[in-house]
């Protein structure tokens, strides 16, 4: 059983002609088979003929010519570029207090360094240690031509926990002097 959108969709492209002729035979014949079906058939006729008549009208209404000629004129056109406003840069006044904010700045940066050092030395690991027997996975990315481009090289984990060796490189060519 088709769904309704499903169904829907097939209608309309059945109204459309947009269907294979088996398909909108088969249609024709679903929806002949019931009163509603005739009756909505019916209605669709009477549309279809609607529709074509006033887009006939329509259409003998209008100058093609008259209207790609002025789209053409329209495209042809050249750019008139439209100029920002220039607004006025507000006046500049002197702000008291600038020498204490040097002090200040001077003292919170050197507050900042000290404790970058004291968390590097807490944080410094106290002994490294080396597995004597290495497990050897995979490869290594020993070196890299760029050539005249730039690029990167990542690590990335893989679906079994491997490191992967991932290599980007930049289209841009950059230029030497």
């Amino acid at each position: 059983m088709q769904s309704p959108k499903t169904e829907d969709d097939k209608l309309q492209m059945f109204f459309d002609g947009e269907l294979a002729p088996e398909e909108e035979a088969a249609v024709r014949r679903s929806l002949e088979g019931s009163p509603e079906g005739k009756a909505q058939l019916r209605e669709w006729e009477q549309l279809r003929k609607a529709m074509t008549s006033v887009s006939a009208d329509w259409a003998g209404e209008i100058d093609s010519d008259a209207l790609f000629a002025r789209i053409e004129t329209e495209i042809s056109a050249p750019v008139i570029p439209i100029e920002q406003p220039r607004q006025e840069q507000p006046a500049l006044r002197v702000v008291p207090g600038r020498r204490e904010r040097r002090v200040w700045g001077g003292m919170a940066t050197g507050f900042a360094a000290a404790a970058a050092i004291f968390l590097a030395v807490i944080a410094w690991p106290k002994e490294q240690t080396v597995d004597p027997m290495p497990v050897a996975r995979g490869s290594e990315v020993l070196e890299v031509d760029f050539g005249s481009n730039t690029g990167t090289i990542f690590g990335v984990e893989g679906a079994a926990g491997e490191t992967l060796a991932v290599v980007w490189i930049d289209d841009e060519e950059v230029g030497l002097p």
